[in-house]
């Protein structure tokens, strides 16, 4: 759970499990982002240690296998 400023935002009811990186509570769309800036899926474990290659590479092919659009990566 988090705070932003009034609003808070309980991820376990707010994201999808399909919509997250598998083992963590990551968005895809957040992976996504980091892969459209430039950014290796090097720099993205840099900045989520707890994840691992693995569960990236899943993610990454779970958007191969759907059609996968920023409106339900965050449902």
């Amino acid at each position: 759970m988090f705070y932003y400023g009034n609003i808070h935002v309980d991820m376990r009811t707010t994201a999808s499990k399909k919509n997250l990186v598998p083992g963590s509570r990551i968005p895809i769309a957040y992976l996504i982002d980091y892969l459209k800036e430039g950014y290796s899926i090097s720099d993205f474990i840099a900045s989520y240690p707890w994840v691992k290659e693995r569960n990236i590479k899943r993610a990454l092919d779970e958007i191969k296998t759907r059609e996968f659009t920023a409106a339900n990566a965050l449902a």
